[in-house]
């Protein structure tokens, strides 16, 4: 089986209005890419261009990237040579984990379909039928975040995540008043996106010691492993890392500085699930679980996710599918949906999803 032909779709979908530390939002974007092979099989890839503003990738230099760089390097490739696949990728592009995501992620939905069975299989299986799911509520102010809790809580998903920004008092306020809001039993997290310093974190956590939070993530630069080990010691719940894991090395330094409890696994991150999976078993070796975080991935991505969780060994708590409460509208023809908290593992060949191709024209995004 050979790779012969490599598509690539923009496209974006509008989200109800979503903001962190680092911008606000109108739309969720994304790659899609076909993968084409001469046997007649589709891989379907998304590479996300979600956040261009944490990521340096936006769908244009996505779609460039694909159709100039990567697609002449894989062409006439089999499928199912991932690794050989992900090293040319590595080394052709270094640093554009976006682009490499997509094209991961169509290999796997390749393989699983030449084979007939889903991706959480060639990934090695999976521990459980249905995913645990948390979502986010954006940046505003106080009162509006805690109607945005609550309409959270109505789709029927009980995990819920709070964006913090560089307002002390203002984060502090919006902490309190969803947590008034969501009542003392539902699970809430925080994250500040690295926005914080050291300092202000631990006089942050110690002000909203008694909301009762679930777990704290990144509150500060992703290079401050030190800064992260010493917050690590003084408040009284886990720590999680983001931005500050990408690669398997990252982990080894995080468990090195004691610098956090588990990981936000993003598939964006790590390049898809190749490395993704790669991530996850060098920190189940370190003792550090693992999640999938989420960067409101509107189509493939999100159900990469959920097969990517539902293989990982440890998975203590809730992963995370913001797209499910914020974007408005999909690329799938069947959606995806929370029941009781959570998310049914699919089953059917490769991710078991089928492309609207329909939603996608409707959503597509012109490039010149």
């Amino acid at each position: 089986m050979k790779i012969v032909k490599l598509e690539s779709i923009p496209y974006g979908i509008p989200v109800k209005g979503f903001a962190d530390a680092y911008t606000s939002f109108t739309h969720s974007n994304a790659v899609l890419i076909k993968l084409y092979t001469d046997d007649g099989i589709i891989g379907f890839g998304e590479a996300c261009a979600w956040e261009p503003e944490f990521y340096g990738e936006s769908f244009e230099s996505i779609h460039a990237m694909i159709m100039n760089y990567a697609a002449p390097k894989i062409i006439g490739e089999d499928p199912f040579n991932i690794n050989r696949i992900m090293k040319i990728l590595d080394q052709e592009l270094a640093r554009i984990t976006c682009v490499k995501e997509g094209i991961d992620l169509a290999l796997h939905d390749l393989v699983g379909k030449a084979l007939n069975i889903p991706v959480y299989q060639v990934l090695g299986g999976k521990f459980r039928d249905k995913i645990p799911v948390a979502s986010e509520i954006g940046i505003d102010k106080p009162a509006i975040m805690a109607e945005s809790a609550e309409k959270v809580l109505e789709m029927g998903i009980n995990v819920i995540k709070i964006k913090g920004s560089n307002e002390k008092e203002l984060d502090i306020a919006r902490i309190k008043t969803v947590r008034d809001a969501v009542g003392p039993d539902i699970a809430l997290r925080l994250d500040p996106n690295a926005a914080w310093d050291t300092i202000s974190t631990i006089s942050i956590m110690r002000e909203v010691e008694d909301c009762n939070l679930q777990l704290l993530e990144q509150p500060i630069p992703s290079w401050d492993y030190k800064g992260m080990a010493h917050i690590r010691k003084n408040i009284g719940i886990p720590l999680m890392a983001d931005e500050s894991i990408w690669t398997p090395q990252d982990a080894v330094k995080l468990h090195d500085y004691n610098a956090c409890d588990l990981l936000n696994l993003k598939i964006a991150k790590t390049s898809g699930l190749h490395q993704g999976k790669k991530v996850e078993n060098v920190a189940e070796a370190l003792g550090l679980p693992c999640i999938a975080g989420t960067e409101l991935e509107p189509g493939i991505s999100a159900v990469a996710k959920i097969h990517l969780a539902a293989s990982m060994r440890i998975h203590p708590l809730a992963s995370e599918f913001t797209e499910l409460t914020q974007v408005n509208g999909t690329i799938l023809k069947k959606p995806l949906k929370a029941i009781d908290g959570y998310l049914e593992v699919p089953s059917g060949p490769g991710y078991g999803v089928e492309i609207d191709e329909d939603a996608l024209e409707a959503y597509k995004i012109k490039i010149n």
